[in-house]
């Protein structure tokens, strides 16, 4: 019941997106079953599920020190702040356990800083999170997560010149988006 609880859910999520799940640094269904994998269930007294987040270990030296939020589905009529319930009761439960952090993930494309100081790459990675906001909801993710006052630490990438840029980012799309359809693509680029 559990199962066929938590499925049902995520298929109302993603097809409320018409696209598919994105992958590469995102969680989906099949990486609940990791036994490493802790998973934070909001259900009610006649057993309906609202919510559920997982979350993943941070090791070092082979101990868990960390966990980092990976899959978060609600849904869509059930208990309207089910998230901020889960992120918050695992939280207090990590702390509880002696973990040094919790990490509530990237949220990719979303721009912290308004700074006038940017550079065209950074200025265009805005520009393409922006386009893409109606789609997957970058921005609105950063929003969602700054609910919890936490610490922001910028990713980077390295590249060797400018002129990989496009390869770099086709090389992310096919990994953030790997069973993409002509179809979905279609409906993006419209979207967009």
């Amino acid at each position: 019941s559990v199962r066929d609880q938590i499925l049902a859910i995520s298929e109302e999520w993603v097809a409320d997106k018409n696209l598919p799940e994105m992958g590469f640094t995102l969680g989906g269904i099949d990486e609940l079953d990791d036994r490493e994998v802790r998973c934070l269930i909001a259900v009610d007294e006649g057993r309906t599920i609202h919510g559920i987040t997982s979350w993943m270990p941070v090791y070092r030296n082979g101990q868990a020190v960390g966990w980092t939020l990976d899959f978060m589905r609600r849904q869509g009529d059930g208990f309207k702040n089910v998230m901020e319930f889960l992120i918050a009761s695992a939280a207090l439960q990590f702390q509880l356990e002696g973990a040094e952090f919790v990490s509530l993930s990237a949220a990719p494309l979303a721009n912290i800083s308004a700074s006038g100081d940017q550079t065209r790459i950074q200025q265009l990675l805005v520009t393409i999170g922006r386009i893409l906001e109606p789609v997957y909801g970058f921005q609105s993710l950063l929003a969602f997560k700054a609910k919890f006052q936490p610490d922001y630490h910028p990713l980077h990438m390295t590249y060797p010149e400018t002129a990989m840029l496009p390869s770099i980012a086709n090389a992310l799309g096919s990994a953030y988006l790997p069973d993409i359809t002509l179809g979905q693509r279609v409906r993006l680029f419209r979207r967009m």
